[in-house]
């Protein structure tokens, strides 16, 4: 990362993958950089309501303290939820995140409570839900998967309903394709 910027935040709305992409990046980012793969996994810390200042910074300082044995020499540290930190939680991070030893990638839902020198730090990336347009193939191919034929105008609805979370969409989608199934054999 250059300029300063050491770190990744994915923000944006619940389901809308995240979490996903952010457990995806480490691999990708060192391949990238190295043409090889991760050595081992990336760390993975699901924030916690309550985590402290001290916390966060002995268990980052504990990860930084050992020798990557990454291509690159990085750590991969990805922090999902990091809005949950306190605000001196977040303080403490943007100062460990002061390293070159390390790619921190962030997601939140809401960073309008983040901490400004942390969100500096970062590349910002929004993560928008996706249209009905883009959802619809996704909601056909989850009841086709379960064997079940659903009109559009029925995935549709679901789709509506879930308000832009992709989770939400394949949860409706098998739900009302378990209900066709229940009552196909009847």
């Amino acid at each position: 990362m250059e300029a300063g910027k050491c770190g990744i935040l994915l923000y944006g709305a619940f389901g809308t993958g995240k979490t996903t992409l952010a457990k995806m990046l480490p691999e990708c980012i060192e391949m990238g950089r190295t043409g090889q793969g991760l050595v081992l996994p990336e760390k993975f810390v699901a924030c916690q309501q309550g985590f402290n200042g001290v916390y966060v910074t002995t268990l980052l300082d504990k990860i930084l303290s050992t020798q990557s044995l990454n291509a690159s020499g990085l750590h991969y540290i990805t922090l999902d939820e990091v809005d949950n930190l306190s605000k001196q939680a977040q303080q403490s991070l943007k100062s460990v995140m002061n390293t070159k030893r390390a790619i921190f990638i962030l997601t939140t839902n809401n960073i309008s409570q983040l901490d400004k020198g942390m969100k500096d730090r970062c590349v910002l990336v929004e993560m928008n839900a996706a249209s009905e347009a883009q959802l619809l193939p996704i909601a056909r191919k989850v009841a086709t998967d379960m064997n079940v034929v659903l009109n559009d105008a029925a995935l549709t609805a679901e789709i509506a309903a879930a308000n832009g979370s992709l989770r939400e969409v394949m949860n409706r989608v098998r739900r009302l394709a378990r209900r066709k199934q229940s009552q196909s054999t009847i």
